[in-house]
């Protein structure tokens, strides 16, 4: 009985890619716990540091996350002095998202740390078995994506 319990567990997609995703904020959190920044930031700077100038819809938009969750974030990054917001000019009441100079020194770090994890997660895998994972991983990026969709439209027409 325990063997099945257990075969069970280690077939549940949602169990696997939670333990990735926690192991990769604790990883995180720990590379970056001298920056006054937790793992959820880290996430979000790496993001805008390479989408420098992106407006906070689309933040928003990238990660999954609603309005209050997107500010919760960019108020903890722009207190520290990792971004700063600006007025979109397009848009009156959107604001665009910038990195600082603090942010900008902190760059080499960041992207050794991202590369550093993704080394770790990959070791002992082949080019070929690399290249399926990523595409495996596409595809249930296109099914969450899918399910996402459709519980937004779900909820419209409630």
């Amino acid at each position: 009985m325990i063997g099945s319990k257990q075969e069970q567990n280690r077939k549940s997609i949602g169990k696997n890619i939670g333990f990735l995703s926690r192991s990769a904020h604790r990883y995180l959190k720990h590379r970056f716990r001298d920056y006054s920044i937790g793992h959820a930031q880290v996430l979000t700077l790496h993001f805008i540091s390479r989408n420098d100038g992106l407006s906070q819809y689309e933040l928003g938009h990238y990660f999954n996350l609603d309005k209050s969750s997107v500010t919760s974030q960019l108020n903890i990054l722009e207190k520290n002095g990792y971004i700063v917001r600006k007025p979109d000019e397009n848009d009156s009441r959107g604001r665009n998202i910038f990195i600082t100079e603090k942010t900008k020194a902190l760059l080499p770090e960041l992207y050794e740390r991202f590369s550093e994890w993704s080394k770790l997660l990959l070791e002992g895998f082949t080019e070929e078995e690399t290249e399926m994972i990523f595409t495996l991983i596409g595809k249930l990026i296109l099914n969450a994506e899918k399910a996402m969709e459709e519980l937004s439209r779900n909820e419209e027409t409630k």
